[in-house]
């Protein structure tokens, strides 16, 4: 028999007081199911989300995907799907500080992080690119390589944590900008809420046929994906 596709909901960028946002991990998730998302990944930056995904769904209802956004100095890169205590091994060895922007710059030493990162089945996503805290801001030809190179997989294009910042005409002009640089590089593209309050969880989020919400990292590390954008009048 084979399983029925749905229609799945799901937010890949999104914080808790474990770094800069205002609500605990528990909170955003219940909002996050009350909301009708079906899968979510807490990012907090420089930590990394140890939740058991089988453990959380028993409890809240609500499938989670380990993951953390690297945050240096060229940029923010959301890293999913790792193992859990070997990324927060790793983030040590790195030298990266938890909760802060790491002082890393060097092209060469953001190349090999994420190659060792892809290596051990991580998604990688370039967050709010083209911003001074988005990935490769000075040169979209950055981005392009590091895409070729399979060492990211897509890139936000809408982000409502930075429309909250901005005004709407300040945002609407990134996200033309960042659409029309991903499209033209062929580069799978995400709305993510960037949520710091869960008052924001579904304000941006992502949809995708699938029959198993389970296979959701899988998936979208196959490129052959076609995701929606999604707003919280679509909830």
């Amino acid at each position: 028999m084979v399983s029925k596709k749905k229609l799945v909901k799901f937010d890949l960028h999104m914080h808790t007081f474990r770094s800069d946002g205002f609500n605990s991990t528990r909170k955003m998730l219940m909002t996050a199911k009350k909301r009708g998302l079906d899968v979510v990944a807490i990012t907090d930056h420089n930590v990394v989300n140890k939740l058991n995904p089988e453990e959380t769904f028993e409890k809240y209802g609500i499938y989670t995907i380990p993951g953390f956004e690297l945050s240096f100095l060229r940029g923010h890169l959301l890293i999913l799907g790792l193992d859990k205590d070997l990324a927060e091994k790793k983030i040590k060895e790195w030298k990266i500080p938890p909760r802060k922007m790491a002082v890393i710059a060097r092209k060469k030493t953001i190349r090999k992080i994420l190659r060792w990162s892809v290596d051990n089945g991580a998604l990688v996503i370039a967050a709010h690119p083209r911003l001074p805290t988005g990935t490769m801001s000075l040169k979209g030809s950055f981005l392009a390589k590091l895409y070729k190179e399979g060492l990211i997989h897509g890139a936000e294009v809408h982000n409502n944590g930075l429309e909250v910042h901005f005004s709407r005409k300040l945002y609407l002009f990134w996200h033309r900008l960042i659409e029309k640089l991903t499209k033209k590089m062929g580069i799978p593209t995400y709305a993510n809420s960037d949520a710091h309050h869960h008052c924001l969880i579904g304000t941006r989020f992502n949809m995708i046929k699938l029959d198993d919400p389970t296979k959701l990292l899988e998936k979208l590390k196959s490129k052959r994906v076609k995701i929606r954008h999604g707003t919280k009048s679509d909830l």
